[in-house]
């Protein structure tokens, strides 16, 4: 059975209803995006986190009191002030020490500079270049009795000194005043932990 099919050319009939976006202004889609970006806005301002991390202080007493059980040597400590911090604590090897282990205790001075005390009884040609992040020597300085060589590089100044075997740095990015007081105030369990 055949089924005759026959097309109408007659024009469309409107059905009475307005077709809504026919009537859509440009001002309609910058109002549209602004809500947009507004409902964004207020979920990043509630989700946002800042990215300033607090200060995480290390328990330098007891990672002493261990090394100092290997160490040949009387492990020397810086005693931060109240503003300060002690950050990071290791005894161990390091790439210029030669296998020979580094007693290392890093400080966060007033908020915002960098102090570092290491001690080694290595004899490699590379420690203090890796100690002092490639310094130039800068003269000496006398300090706590002691002799001190001066290293200096960009944004860090150094004090070394090798003194029965022992090689003691003290570097970091404070002035050279700073660095001096802090060579000065070593001593061997005068660490107070954070």
């Amino acid at each position: 059975m055949a089924h005759d099919v026959s097309v109408s050319s007659t024009a469309p009939r409107p059905t009475g209803r307005r077709n809504a976006r026919l009537g859509q202004t440009v001002g309609d889609m910058v109002r549209s995006l602004a809500i947009v970006l507004a409902l964004v806005g207020l979920l990043v301002a509630v989700t946002y986190q800042s990215q300033s991390a607090e200060v995480r202080s290390v328990d330098v007493a007891t990672a002493q009191a261990q090394a100092q059980r290997q160490a040949p040597f009387d492990l020397q400590t810086w005693t931060p002030g109240p503003d300060d911090a002690a950050t990071s604590v290791r005894w161990q090897a390091t790439e210029g020490s030669g296998g020979i282990p580094v007693w290392h205790v890093g400080y966060l001075v007033d908020g915002s500079e960098y102090l570092q005390v290491a001690q080694s009884k290595a004899a490699e040609a590379s420690f203090v270049p890796e100690q002092t992040s490639g310094g130039t020597p800068q003269g000496e300085a006398t300090v706590g009795g002691l002799r001190w060589q001066r290293y200096e590089s960009e944004g860090r100044r150094s004090l070394v000194s090798v003194e029965g075997g022992v090689t003691t740095v003290v570097s970091g990015t404070l002035t050279w005043p700073g660095i001096e007081a802090a060579a000065g105030a070593l001593g061997p369990g005068s660490v107070v932990s954070g």
